[in-house]
């Protein structure tokens, strides 16, 4: 079987093949037999393409990425995003505090001014 590897104008590397209803590959049953599209793979993603020219082999990898454009996603493989790990001797823990002479420079809220007492109904405000 044909394919094609390219890399689009992201940087993204894809490979393209023709697949068919009829292959043991296919990406569904939602395609009459003897039904053909163009398949793009990439490491996060597969994508169909239902109407393609026949010479698709003959194109460039700038009209490649223009058929790209128009496929349709079938398949995001999403990939997990590697945590930093921290050295066995750290402990994740509270906020330092900062030093005394620092606390005592900063500014203290003003004092709650008492509350007035509810006016009772029918008392004026």
């Amino acid at each position: 079987m044909d394919q094609i590897s390219f890399t689009d104008s992201d940087g993204v590397s894809w490979t393209v093949r023709e697949d068919g209803a009829d292959d043991a590959r296919s990406l569904g049953g939602d395609a009459q037999p003897g039904t053909s599209w163009l398949r793009f793979d990439s490491e996060l993603e597969v994508r169909r393409l239902w109407h393609y020219p026949d010479d698709w082999r003959g194109l460039n990898p700038v009209q490649l990425e223009t058929l790209l454009d128009r496929a349709s996603t079938v398949i995001a493989r999403f990939r997990s995003v590697p945590r930093p790990r921290l050295p066995a001797d750290i402990v994740p823990g509270p906020a330092p505090k900062p030093p005394a002479d620092a606390r005592a420079t900063q500014k203290r809220p003003d004092p709650i001014s008492p509350r007035r007492p509810r006016p009772e109904n029918g008392d004026e405000v």
